[in-house]
């Protein structure tokens, strides 16, 4: 005998295959909902009293800074493989603008994604520019001095000092034994002078850096040093490079009453300039720039600490005349309490006369005395991982916690 198909079944079946046919969107992958991800929230307040003699006050103004102020968020969460680490971090900074009340209050300083595992990191976004942090000096402000201790950004208008220390970056890092790192990245620098690209790459290179064991820093003679090369691409016909190389030297090796010597030096070559026309022409000429700092920071058990040091830097144009410069910090820290600082310092910089003229409004010597506070926390919840890019790492810490 013969079965009849129910005409009812037929439409149902293909009803379910014109179902699986048409299905518009992918079939989310489940989460592991067994850890929720570490958010931490960190910043730096710093906020001083000012009497200074500079571009913008050339007959001496007092003043209030509360420049390189900044504000991080960040969340990390372990990858399934169980061994990779995957993180982002927001961040804003107050800029020197912010303190006149007006143009832009806040600088955007980090908005990145990063994965990191044993050996092996790669970081995509807007974050510190990989040159910057070679060698920190122990200023109140990581700006401080910058025409002299930073690699500089050859299409910066002059107007942001943080446009030498943040850049938009794709990078990656390989290491060996979480002691030598090799970082090799492009960039684009940021272009407020309006030459080149606006947002393609003008930028690459490569670092590579020795870092001792964490929390072992006073027990090593050389505990950090490293060297690195970067080539800019201004036009289609030339470009430009730096390379640069420094390091920490610990003068005695010791927890509570410590010296450091610190060093850095910057090469820029490749620049057929002959004069300085603009701000941006003075970070394009070929020249040299050495920094050095001695510092002594007493970090006795039980106590309260406090860090005094002295910075200064010399740059000189190859191939421009009257163009040298030099410049000067003392700075001191005393610990309050737990991350929290009385901080003061006196900072000076002198320019020859072509250099002045583009980088100080004609003023030769600027100077600047300044006290006040400083405050750095970092607060995690459900913490369950070390990633080795945390939020303060970004920012200065004057005396370890």
């Amino acid at each position: 005998m013969k079965k009849i198909v129910s005409p009812i079944l037929i439409l149902a079946l293909l009803h379910v295959q014109s179902v699986w046919a048409t299905q518009a969107q992918p079939v989310p992958i489940p989460d592991d909902q067994s850890t929720t991800p570490q958010l931490s929230i960190g910043g730096v307040g710093a906020a001083t009293l000012n009497y200074s003699k500079t571009s913008s006050h050339g007959n001496g103004e007092a003043g209030v800074n509360f420049s390189d102020s900044a504000l991080l968020v960040g969340a990390a969460q372990r990858l399934g493989d169980g061994k990779g680490i995957g993180s982002t971090g927001l961040g804003w900074l107050t800029l020197d603008e912010t303190n006149e009340g007006k143009t832009t209050q806040l600088f955007l300083n980090q908005a990145f994604l990063d994965y990191q595992s044993e050996k092996f990191e790669a970081l995509i976004g807007r974050a510190d520019n990989p040159t910057a942090h070679l060698v920190d000096f122990p200023t109140i402000r990581g700006d401080d001095l910058v025409t002299l201790s930073n690699p500089l950004d050859p299409f910066s208008d002059g107007r942001n000092a943080e446009e030498h220390r943040y850049s938009n970056v794709a990078s990656v890092t390989t290491n060996q034994g979480l002691k030598y790192f090799q970082n090799f990245h492009v960039q684009h620098l940021i272009n407020t002078s309006g030459s080149g690209t606006e947002t393609g790459i003008n930028a690459f290179g490569a670092t590579f850096e020795y870092l001792g064991p964490p929390g072992m820093e006073a027990f090593q003679r050389v505990p950090s040093w490293g060297l690195g090369f970067q080539h800019f691409l201004l036009d289609s016909s030339h470009g430009l490079h730096q390379v640069f190389a420094g390091g920490t030297i610990n003068l005695n090796e010791s927890v509570t009453n410590r010296w450091d010597f610190r060093i850095q030096n910057i090469v820029t070559f490749g620049s057929a300039l002959r004069s300085f026309s603009s701000a941006t022409d003075s970070f394009r000429g070929d020249s040299n720039a050495v920094t050095i700092a001695i510092r002594y920071l007493s970090n006795p058990f039980g106590q309260l600490g406090y860090q005094l040091s002295l910075t200064g830097g010399y740059r000189n144009y190859f191939s421009i005349d009257d163009s040298r410069s030099i410049g000067a910090a003392l700075t001191g820290v005393k610990r309050l309490g737990q991350g929290f600082d009385l901080v003061g310092q006196y900072q000076g910089q002198s320019r020859d006369r072509s250099l002045a003229a583009v980088q100080s409004n004609g003023v030769k010597y600027e100077q600047t005395l300044e006290v006040g506070f400083v405050f750095s926390f970092e607060s995690t919840i459900n913490p369950h991982l070390t990633p080795r890019r945390t939020l303060l790492n970004q920012q200065h810490q004057y005396i370890p916690n």
